[in-house]
């Protein structure tokens, strides 16, 4: 297995901007880990009197539902600091939230705040939406000491910070335990080992939980596969969530979707569905969800990020917990999204918003997204606190964290024109996993309409 240093970027992955703040941050910052960092030249978050009598309604715009119990909390706080600061909480479902940021934006009505995100940093960037924050934290003596440093890097251009971190994710195995334990099988752990070929270990566990109406699973006699009532796994069309760190951990490139170890990754997810019969169909998936599907219970495994926690305790009525991913070909790797706050460049009360996103990356803030479970904070002295969070609810979630220190960490591709390619992108693993087009087929369809981005 090949073992990666924390926060060390696959080669398969366009390179992040690595420059960093001249103000908040040593020379050295990017070669340390993160728990290490001093990324500020001083370390009051202070605000002065003046600043606390900044007046005004900002507005404040986020894709993330599941979030809004922890952040509704974050601003009863700020409130408390900022009594004269109205703050309209905003929210839109993740396919909705980008084409209307690109409406308002158009249309330069955009929210005072809003919610950035890695692979639609580049494509905001290029509208100027988000203001310059490097002046404001220069300013005002902001310190981001102790954020995680690829936070900064992915939304720093040219040596200016464009949004301030909150949050990290990555991915894991989030599997029914009730599931495994009434059909008596083993959960998965960290000697899962996957590969294209024939499967591995993950493939025969998988196999192992996928039922049918008997009570009989694939690897025994007499299985019927037109009446399964439990599956082992759940394929989804989803990149972070599912098929890029397949594709990664086969040695693939997420951004070069014809790439041979790409599409063998691809091959195998469309297998486990039609080949094994392991995985339940694209149709189901698509009318249920994915997350309610693993929540009704007849799913044993999916992969997920350690965003769905709060989603599955409100909805899962069982006993579930989470495991590391498994070990393919390459080693175990995951996909680190790091979730940013931006002012609107053409707010007409930025002083108020940038008070706002200052204390979104506050230590008052990132202990309450930590302790109420709602995010791993971007402050590396909050991590436990989520941690802590999930284990009074029964749920072990410290294989999200350390999936940091056993995995290749990799991070999305920041590229233009993110919109069209990730239609095609969709459009043609839908079709992949509908199994009306291979995985040869699906990367050279991905990789024809890129050209013509290009």
């Amino acid at each position: 297995m090949k073992k990666a240093t924390r926060f060390t970027a696959l080669a398969c992955t366009v390179l992040l901007v690595s420059s960093m703040l001249a103000a908040c941050g040593p020379k050295d910052a990017a070669e340390s880990g993160p728990e290490d960092q001093d990324t500020s030249q001083t370390a009051s978050e202070e605000s002065t009197g003046s600043e606390k009598d900044i007046e005004g309604s900002i507005r404040y715009f986020t894709w993330t539902e599941e979030q809004v119990d922890g952040i509704n909390e974050s601003i009863q706080a700020f409130n408390k600091e900022y009594p004269n600061i109205k703050v309209d909480l905003q929210t839109a479902p993740w396919d909705q939230y980008w084409s209307k940021m690109q409406t308002e934006i158009a249309g330069g009505t955009c929210a005072d705040v809003f919610m950035n995100q890695t692979w639609y940093f580049k494509t905001l960037q290029e509208s100027g939406a988000a203001e310059p924050l490097t002046p404001l934290i220069e300013r005002d003596g902001y310190s981001l000491e102790g954020h995680n440093q690829k936070v900064i890097d992915i939304y720093t251009e040219a040596d200016t910070l464009y949004a301030m971190p909150q949050d990290w994710d990555c991915e894991c195995i989030v599997y029914n335990k009730d599931l495994f334990d009434k059909y008596d099988v083993p959960y998965p752990d960290e000697t899962l080992q996957w590969n294209p070929t024939d499967g591995g270990s993950f493939l025969e566990l998988a196999q192992k939980m996928t039922i049918d109406k008997n009570g009989k699973n694939v690897t025994e006699e007499g299985f019927d596969p037109d009446n399964i009532v439990s599956y082992g796994f759940l394929v989804q069309n989803s990149n972070n969530a599912c098929y890029w760190n397949f594709i990664a951990m086969n040695g693939g490139d997420v951004n070069k979707y014809d790439d041979p170890k790409t599409v063998e990754a691809m091959q195998f997810l469309q297998d486990l569905m039609f080949k094994y019969k392991v995985a339940p169909q694209m149709a189901s998936v698509q009318s249920m969800g994915a997350d309610a599907m693993f929540a009704s219970g007849n799913v044993a495994m999916y992969t997920t990020g350690n965003w769905v926690l709060s989603t599955l305790g409100k909805t899962c009525g069982f006993d579930w917990q989470t495991a590391l991913l498994p070990e393919g070909p390459e080693g175990r790797c995951t996909l680190v999204n790091g979730i940013g706050q931006s002012v609107y460049s053409k707010s007409k009360n930025k002083e108020a918003a940038w008070e706002f996103v200052k204390w979104l990356g506050s230590d008052g803030h990132q202990e309450i997204m930590g302790s109420t479970g709602t995010v791993f904070p971007s402050k590396n002295d909050y991590w436990d606190n989520y941690i802590d969070y999930w284990a009074g609810k029964g749920v072990d979630a410290s294989p999200f964290r350390d999936m940091f220190d056993v995995a290749e960490v990799y991070t999305a591709p920041m590229v233009p024109h993110w919109n069209e390619k990730n239609a095609a992108i969709t459009k043609n693993v839908d079709l992949l996993l509908m199994d009306k087009i291979n995985a040869q087929e699906m990367g050279d369809a991905i990789a024809a309409e890129y050209a013509k981005l290009e």
